[in-house]
């Protein structure tokens, strides 16, 4: 059996100076067409705001394709017409997932909680299209399925015929043989730029799994935690070479490793420098110099490699566990609007434990837990044809799995469980990793 996969193969480029600067340069036009389409919506939305809604006007995609040409041109800017119609056709997706349901839903609820003039003033604004900087560290533009040209050079590089320019690109691995390209993004970091290939290939699908065929036995439930991810099966024979596990349940997801580097001292001297460097030009109005820049870019490079090393190991562990695993169950964590909450208050509610709030909210959002969710689902449902569920994470750590008793005092430590009812003990992360496997097998049944 075959079905459609539409998947991302990102590659890093190799370009000369010359290459580098012409990149660069689409980048920018990239954020000009942008800001010029957003700037041009704002205005048509303030005038239809004072008009009926049967005299209300909207422009077409040929007329802000028409304006951002002859703005461009006025400045002098050199452009490629590619480059500002996927600029005009992203824009306008964003202004559509502006007014989704989901969205609208959000900007309501933040709307009626916010409780000062700053806080409204950010909910009305919330999941509307901002403008682009050209200042900042990550850029990218986009390119059509057309003019372009993928050449072999060598076992390991590529060549990428871009806007007449041949640009060598590292083949990591290889594209599927029957693909269809349907888009390309040109990227940047601090210092490196890479390539993404959106395409659609037809793969090869052995078994699909399905609530009628489903092999409890391969059924799993992860727990998520900050320093490790906790599953109900067994795993220590599975991720050899990949992460150390412990009481052969516990997949440590390398966050203390990474926060050793992020904190160490020498880093800490560098991120000091640059608060000094930033107070003193503030001070004296001044522009901030090319040492603040060299620094910056010590510190760029080392946050890139942190998260080159995350996403390694994500990819990793998530391979090995959808390739075992038929149903995969995992708890539907609200981690921006809930659980990294500021504790902050504002300035009618002021917060409590705002130091401690803050250090938590940091290893949350840094064990990026929606990340490797995402990499979980699409392997396991797009790629696999298996099941994957998420449930409630309502009460999972105090939830007895043997009597199905709830209460706060059966987890009084943190790595401990143990039941006031019947007396059932468990490792508490373990336990709670068996509790998501069963609510998750109950809902596919």
């Amino acid at each position: 059996m075959t079905k459609q996969v539409n998947l991302g193969y990102k590659y890093r480029l190799s370009p000369s100076k010359e290459q580098e600067q012409l990149l660069s340069h689409q980048m920018y036009v990239y954020n000009q067409a942008y800001n010029i389409c957003l700037n041009l919506w704002n205005k048509e939305s303030d005038k239809n705001k004072k008009l009926e809604k049967e005299n209300r006007k909207y422009r077409s995609a040929v007329s802000y394709d028409t304006v951002v040409k002859r703005a461009l041109r006025t400045r002098k800017i050199p452009i490629k017409t590619v480059v500002t119609q996927q600029a005009r056709i992203n824009f306008l997706k964003a202004v559509k997932k502006a007014f989704s349901k989901e969205v609208v839903t959000e900007r309501q609820k933040a709307i009626s909680d916010a409780q000062t003039p700053k806080e409204m003033a950010k909910a009305l604004k919330l999941g509307f299209p901002k403008f682009h900087s050209s200042k900042e560290p990550h850029q990218s533009f986009t390119w059509n399925n057309q003019g372009y040209t993928i050449l072999d050079y060598t076992n390991k590089f590529k060549i990428l015929k871009l806007m007449s320019n041949k640009i060598k690109f590292r083949s990591h691995r290889e594209l599927p043989s029957n693909y269809k390209m349907c888009s390309i993004v040109i990227s940047k970091d601090s210092n490196k730029y890479y390539v993404s290939f959106n395409i659609e290939f037809q793969k090869e699908i052995g078994l699909v799994v399905s609530s009628e065929n489903l092999d409890t036995t391969k059924s799993i439930g992860i727990d998520l935690n900050v320093e490790n991810f906790a599953v109900s099966s067994p795993i220590n024979n599975l991720m050899n070479n990949i992460s150390e596990v412990k009481d052969n349940h516990l997949i440590l997801n390398g966050s203390k490793n990474r926060r050793g580097l992020k904190y160490a001292k020498a880093v800490k001297v560098l991120e000091r420098k640059q608060s000094r460097r930033v107070l003193k030009a503030i001070k004296s109005k001044t522009k901030l110099g090319k040492n603040h820049k060299r620094t910056q870019h010590k510190i760029n490079k080392l946050n890139k490699s942190l998260s080159n090393q995350k996403n390694d190991l994500y990819h990793k562990i998530s391979t090995t566990l959808t390739k075992e695993f038929e149903l995969i169950v995992v708890e539907d964590l609200k981690l921006k609007n809930q659980m990294t909450k500021s504790a902050k208050g504002n300035e009618i509610v002021h917060g409590k434990n705002v130091r401690q709030k803050s250090g938590l909210n940091k290893s949350l959002l840094s064990a990026s837990f929606y990340q490797f969710v995402a990499m979980l689902q699409y392997k396991q449902t797009m790629l696999n044809d298996k099941l994957f569920v998420k449930v409630n994470p309502a009460y999972t750590s105090q939830e007895c799995r043997k009597c199905k008793h709830k209460d706060k005092n059966n987890r009084l430590k943190q790595e401990e469980f143990k039941c006031v009812k019947c007396g059932f003990e468990i490792q508490a992360d373990i336990g709670a990793s068996l509790t998501i496997l069963d609510r998750g097998l109950e809902k596919v049944a």
